[in-house]
């Protein structure tokens, strides 16, 4: 493992753990603040909306020039955006420096619409046939933050402040704190990425039957990013809301619940990286997703907090670990001069649909359907599984 890859796993460790953070606060402080669900779904949906434009920007003009520019540039908008949040209650300001931040959505360490520059330059370090493994690796690390960001939460909800939701404040410090950190860590990141200019305006007939065949590849990503984006809106953002409005439980509870998902969901990520190497990438992310499924249906009918919370649980570590798996595919569906587009592509189609989902939550949650939403995000999943499996089963084992 080279110091590039060193650096830039880092990079997201150190970023997960603000994620890890606002994925426990981000909700409650826009609700202790006089927000109703509605109003949070819809600044969630802005979020998204911004990140899904931003990725497909940033995933074509990065491979065409450069992909470390922009994660600095991210860090730089990440720093702003977290001092921003000290100083503001206005929801329309709050939305928009959520939106440069990518605030509250619980990314994993993920650099939001820069997302698709952070995996092509990962990617330019690393061997195909140990995209699956490192990636996974990757995902681990951020879930590990994230579990650390979650306890942190946790305990700034036992300190006694004579300040009004300073425990709620709290997250965006740590977080200008780690993005200096990450700012010094992404200068020493080397760069060999060469944009290729095309020799002639026509493409031979074996470039277009390349270019073809990873257009096609590319649609049905798209295809299925659309269902489990939509799934993900309905479920994700929203759940710190739902245990806090359901069960009229607080940090303190969901921040520790929150900290055991994520940290299971790492070990569970390392493993599905060794796993993706012996029965191959689909295989995997199949079954972990399916056992997550079950999880996702009994989640709603829990009568408690403490059953609800076991089946989040177990649903999150099985669905989220295969992240760096799904990714490895993502990645190697096109060649090295196409990764920033395809990684744009994975990313804004599920952010568009995805961007809906808080939307619809809100409304339901505010007339008390709680289960609804979730009922809705296991069918679309469950389709999702279906077809994935499909029409990727022959990048089992992808190559370069």
């Amino acid at each position: 493992m080279n110091k590039n890859i060193k650096y830039l796993l880092f990079v997201r460790f150190l970023r997960s753990i603000g994620q890890g953070l606002l994925i426990v606060d981000f909700a409650l402080y826009l609700k202790a603040m006089g927000y109703n669900g509605f109003q949070i779904g819809l600044v969630y949906t802005f979020i998204s909306l911004f990140g899904a434009f931003g990725s497909l920007l940033v995933g074509v003009v990065s491979d065409k020039t450069k992909r470390k520019p922009f994660l600095m540039i991210y860090t730089i908008l990440l720093m702003i955006a977290s001092l921003g949040m000290l100083f503001t209650v206005n929801i329309y300001i709050i939305a928009i420096l959520s939106a440069f931040g990518s605030f509250g959505l619980g990314a994993n360490g993920a650099a939001g619409p820069f997302s698709p520059a952070e995996q092509a330059l990962l990617a330019e370090n690393i061997k195909p046939d140990k995209r699956g493994v490192i990636f996974s690796l990757n995902t681990a690390l951020g879930f590990l933050g994230m579990s650390i960001g979650s306890a942190f939460a946790m305990l700034f909800s036992f300190l006694k402040f004579k300040q009004n939701n300073l425990e709620y404040q709290l997250p965006y410090i740590v977080i200008f704190v780690f993005a200096a950190l990450t700012l010094i860590l992404l200068l020493k990141v080397t760069e060999n990425y060469k944009a290729k200019v095309p020799k002639s305006s026509s493409p031979n007939p074996q470039e277009q039957s390349i270019n073809k065949k990873e257009n096609f590849n590319l649609l049905k990503l798209i295809g299925l990013n659309s269902i489990n984006g939509l799934a993900i809106g309905l479920k994700g953002p929203l759940i710190a809301y739902f245990f806090a409005v359901k069960f009229g439980v607080g940090v303190k509870h969901i921040g520790f619940v929150l900290a055991i998902t994520f940290l299971l969901s790492a070990v569970l990520s390392f493993y599905t990286g060794k796993l993706s190497l012996r029965i191959g990438i689909v295989k995997s992310v199949f079954i972990q997703r399916l056992v997550g499924l079950i999880f996702l249906i009994l989640l709603p009918l829990a009568p408690s907090y403490i059953l609800a919370s076991i089946f989040y649980i177990f649903h999150q570590i099985f669905n989220r670990s295969s992240a760096g798996a799904r990714q490895a595919l993502t990645i190697s569906l096109v060649r090295d001069k196409k990764r920033g587009f395809a990684v744009s592509i994975n990313s804004a189609s599920m952010q568009f649909p995805r961007s809906i989902g808080p939307y619809i939550t809100g409304i339901f949650f505010d007339a008390d359907l709680f289960a609804l939403p979730f009922f809705m995000a296991a069918f679309l999943q469950g389709l999702y599984l279906i077809f994935y499996k499909k029409f990727f089963k022959d990048f089992n084992f992808p190559t370069e």
